[in-house]
């Protein structure tokens, strides 16, 4: 397991808009085509996807560190779990939703 550790306090992502609506579509379509599971978890939230999607999930986990560096992300395999501090937990949960 790799654990990367948040960094900062401040819950706020630094995408633009523009890349913001480009990564939300990518884990859009990670959702539709792999999701297996997603709890709750103290502090975040854990996400597993089919293990075929382990590559594509570490990219985009690549750009979410990046850009939110308030999580901590433990990353193994296809499966993810995202914490933070009592208010990035919200934000968290708010985030990663499977959009109909």
């Amino acid at each position: 397991m790799e654990t990367y550790r948040a960094t900062s306090d401040i819950v706020a992502c630094s995408l633009t808009r523009a890349e913001l609506a480009e990564t939300g579509a990518a884990w859009q379509k990670l959702f539709r085509l792999s999701l297996a599971a997603r709890d709750e978890v103290p502090g975040g939230l854990r996400l597993a996807f089919h293990p075929g999607s382990a590559e594509a999930l570490r990219q985009l986990i690549d750009i979410e560190r990046e850009c939110c560096p308030w999580i901590t992300f433990e990353l193994e395999g296809a499966r993810v779990t995202m914490t933070s501090t009592e208010a990035g937990a919200s934000a968290i949960r708010e985030m990663w939703v499977v959009k109909e």
